[in-house]
């Protein structure tokens, strides 16, 4: 490979089956949202082992609505952690809540139960914890708490924790289907929860075409739905080279995150712990043509200037944490380049 020659970080899988479902549905010349979505809603309720889901064309509408179903009301608050993507923090604000910020607990990717315990108040709606990176977690230890749970589940679907699929922790469920996700569909986003008040938002919706803009086209859904069918076998496909890439860290100086025996990983991201400086990781990878990144663009403490303190092991992970490229379309020789940049650099 030449210097400089770089593979992409993140190529979505768009490939024949997609467009024929998409082509499919276009044939229907019809695109509004109806029986592809629907099918699309029931597949994803199999897929996640929940009885209620809404597909929204806007990852936005999600938060609308669930903040809607909480009854939250401008100026309340909603706890989260710091290591998370600004998306979920621009998303809370342009509804008029207030975030609240939480370190993250020591080596972990799951917010501080003991900040959370100090920062609760009268204000407090609900709790939004992030499944990241493909790495599943349990979070029944924040039921404790008995505020309403938004579990955002990134890029982890189809990831398990002591074979219960993510999803199934919090009291409403998020999801994009952006570039970036497990599941590409141009955009849009996801509710889905056992919550009866889902179950009744999605009934008024279908009686109400009024909300047929905010509901994804049909034409959105059918390559969401060929996506879904094609799941397993990428989930196979990017163990195999998480396996490859974790035989590699073995032999290295960084080291796994939030990893347990009890935890079926997706892979949607590779994450490691690394001591080597983040700037000397990009330009050693990029002699290869690798592209490597930061595992979150910057902590929200960042984005909303409230300085370091309170937020060390936010800090450190953020300073720590590398994201190396892991999708299907990546090459043998791909492959084989990065787990010798794993062996060397890290």
């Amino acid at each position: 490979m030449l210097v400089n020659q770089m593979i992409k970080f993140y190529k979505p899988s768009i490939g024949k089956k997609d467009l024929e479902s998409v082509l499919y549905c276009m044939i229907g010349d019809d695109l509004r949202p109806g029986d592809h979505l629907k099918t699309f809603s029931s597949m994803l309720c199999r897929e996640l082992d929940l009885s209620n889901t809404i597909v929204f064309s806007i990852y936005l509408h999600t938060f609308e609505n669930i903040f809607h179903l909480i009854d939250a009301a401008p100026g309340d608050e909603v706890i989260l952690p710091s290591f998370a993507r600004y998306g979920i923090l621009h998303a809370i604000e342009k509804c008029r809540l207030e975030p609240v910020l939480v370190d993250l607990a020591d080596d972990s990717l799951l917010p501080s139960i003991g900040q959370i315990r100090k920062k609760i108040s009268k204000s407090t709606c609900c709790l939004f914890i992030p499944q990241m990176f493909g790495i599943p977690n349990d979070l029944s230890d924040y039921h404790e708490f008995q505020l309403p749970l938004i579990e955002d589940i990134d890029g982890s679907i189809g990831s398990r924790v002591n074979r219960k699929p993510v999803g199934n922790f919090g009291t409403f469920v998020t999801m994009n289907f952006n570039d970036n996700s497990m599941l590409v569909t141009g955009g849009g986003g996801l509710v889905a929860s056992g919550d009866k008040r889902l179950k009744h938002l999605a009934k008024s919706i279908k009686e109400n075409l009024s909300y047929e803009d905010y509901l994804m086209s049909d034409f959105n859904a059918s390559l969401g739905i060929s996506q879904l069918n094609q799941l397993k076998r990428s989930l196979e496909i990017r163990r195999n080279i998480g396996q490859h890439y974790d035989n590699a860290v073995m032999a290295s100086g960084c080291s796994l995150v939030g990893r347990d025996e009890a935890k079926e990983l997706s892979f949607s991201s590779y994450v490691v712990k690394t001591q080597t400086p983040f700037k000397d990781c990009k330009q050693s990878f990029k002699r290869s043509g690798i592209p490597v990144k930061r595992g979150i663009e910057k902590p929200l403490h960042s984005f909303l200037d409230l300085g370091v303190a309170g937020f060390s092991n936010t800090e450190e992970m953020n300073n720590k944490l590398v994201s190396l490229p892991i999708y299907p379309g990546l090459s043998s020789e791909d492959i084989e380049n990065i787990v010798k940049g794993i062996r060397t650099i890290l």
